[in-house]
């Protein structure tokens, strides 16, 4: 199958911001803010459109300026490029839990807006060139031939990274003065930045790896924004063509191309079939005619050309895209739906894997390692189960609180943004996530139901060995009974031999003894139980 209508010559980008969104959930945040981190953590109270977006009061991000860093990308492969520049940082909080860490690349031809120093790259890019800026903080598909190693890497590195002038260290700890960056990469950049709010590893160093909190890995997410200054390689000039004519050109004969972009498959773009499109890419969700904005579970895209209007046009675009400096997008208030449906996205995942986390620890600690019936044993008294299944209740409880403030659709002014929270929101399928966290807690809380009544039956059973084995030793009590003497143990004596009457009372005697055992077992448990409740209390 062939395409049809697709431009042989590709896209220029001669300007653009590459938004890199780090996101991350856990129980060891914390802010930072003191007077030894002002240089490298202030509050950032300006340049974002939270409170014109929402018509309640109460506070759902508190955004974090972070000193930044430099980078330098140098790019192999048919056509050698390099960038360079100044990488901004901002971290936006939601409720002490949920960390989104946004690395900014924003490309200008000086490296400078309005005098803040910026990125700037050799030569307009190309997709492919524009695959792998983006593509540093995820896997880009590129067939090589290694010579090392004698044969094919799936994940070919098109691109050389060198990370300089950084401020925080292999610890997370900050320094005024710039920190060693040799060999580091922008992984081990991203981890600094992390446990920078992230303390819950810091607090486990010092517990046993059975105690250690659980630990969820963070999600990269790739927000791109092409200015209206795109370009288009060959004979087909954009600054010749009206604005919607330009977003209609590109959607309908560059289909191939976004392919390629938004699965990060450089260079065999012109392989990839325009049918394909709105699988990879979806379709517009942007309502004007001159704004093209795409969205999967990996990376957002917008191209806009509205601000070639200039003043004739309603609003003058131009001078409110010229604050690019303080925004670093085009669409800021697009970045902040995508922020927020990031975090009830991870929130959802991590409220998931720790919920499968709480349960398989409840059956682990619940194992007992003497149990020698061929099964899985459990202990007498299954605590840890049942605490586990009110654990597992209460992080219900809170996820439900949590979706419920970032279901933020229900406060948005205006129309065009709860089309776009929406139509995103379907792009980067939450309501499957939602689905899937229902069907695992279900199934989860099944699994821990019925391993709490396998451990109540193996209890019963315990207790009424306990019974029996008492039975037997009151009944022996009853045959011994006599002033001095054991009429029945004479009488056996007499009957059937003095052998035959110790056997009987040696049988009954370990009887005692293993039912003393069992006993003291449970007395074990149950101080060790109630001093637990009072250490916990």
């Amino acid at each position: 199958m062939r395409n049809y209508n697709q431009c042989e010559s590709g896209l220029i980008y001669n300007e653009f911001s590459v938004i890199l969104i780090q996101t991350f959930t856990s129980a060891g945040i914390e802010i930072p803010l003191n007077s030894e981190t002002n240089f490298f953590i202030k509050k950032d109270d300006d340049g974002h459109f939270d409170d014109q977006l929402f018509t309640h009061s109460d506070k759902v991000i508190n955004r974090y300026r972070l000193k930044g860093f430099n980078i330098c990308i140098d790019i192999d492969g048919n056509a050698p490029a390099r960038l360079w520049g100044h990488v901004h940082v901002r971290a936006a909080v939601f409720f002490n839990k949920t960390v989104e860490i946004s690395y900014r690349i924003i490309v200008s031809p000086t490296g400078r807006i309005n005098g803040t120093k910026f990125c700037q790259t050799d030569v307009p890019f190309n997709t492919d060139q524009l695959i792998a800026v983006a593509g540093i903080v995820q896997h880009v598909e590129h067939w090589v031939y290694n010579n090392k190693k004698k044969g094919q890497e799936i994940d070919g590195s098109l691109k050389v990274v060198s990370i300089s002038d950084l401020h925080i260290d292999e610890e997370s700890h900050v320094y005024t003065t710039t920190v060693k960056t040799k060999g580091v990469t922008f992984d081990e950049v991203q981890k600094r930045y992390r446990y920078f709010f992230d303390k819950q590893r810091q607090k486990d160093s010092r517990k046993s790896k059975e105690s250690k909190e659980f630990e969820y890995g963070w999600h990269n997410y790739i927000f791109l924004d092409i200015w209206e200054s795109i370009g288009h390689e060959g004979r087909i000039r954009f600054d010749q063509m009206r604005e919607d004519q330009v977003i209609e050109h590109i959607e309908q004969c560059h289909k191939a191309e976004l392919v390629g972009l938004m699965s990060l498959y450089p260079e065999e773009w012109p392989y990839r079939m325009d049918s394909s499109f709105e699988d990879i890419c979806g379709k517009n969700i942007a309502i004007d005619t001159d704004d093209l904005v795409l969205a999967n579970e990996n990376m957002s895209l917008v191209i806009g050309t509205y601000g070639n209007r200039g003043k004739e046009a309603p609003t003058d675009w131009k001078k409110h895209l010229a604050r690019r400096d303080r925004y670093h997008v085009s669409w800021p208030e697009y970045l902040v739906l995508v922020e927020i449906l990031l975090a009830k996205k991870h929130t959802i995942n991590y409220v998931l894997n720790k919920y499968i986390f709480n349960s398989r620890q409840a059956i682990k600690d619940n194992s007992h390692p003497e149990s020698k019936d061929g099964q899985q044993g459990f202990t007498i008294i299954n605590d840890k189960i049942l605490d586990m299944i009110e654990q597992n209740a209460r992080l219900s409880i809170s996820l439900s609180d949590v979706i419920l403030q970032l279901d933020s659709v229900r406060y948005l002014r205006y129309m065009s943004h709860k089309h776009m929270y929406h139509e995103t929101s379907r792009r980067l399928r939450i309501d499957a996530d939602e689905q899937q966290l229902k069907d695992i807690t279900e199934r989860v809380d099944k699994s821990l139901t019925n391993a709490n009544n396998i451990a109540d039956l193996k209890e019963a059973n315990s207790t009424k060995n306990i019974l029996l084995f008492i039975s037997i030793a009151s009944l022996f009590g009853v045959l011994l009974e006599g002033n001095g003497e054991a009429p029945v143990f004479s009488m056996i004596s007499k009957e059937f031999g003095v052998f035959t009457a110790v056997v009987l009372v040696i049988i009954t005697s370990i009887g005692i003894y293993f039912s003393m055992k069992i006993m003291i077992r449970v007395i074990i448990h149950y101080l060790r139980k109630k001093h637990g409740r009072r250490k916990s209390q």
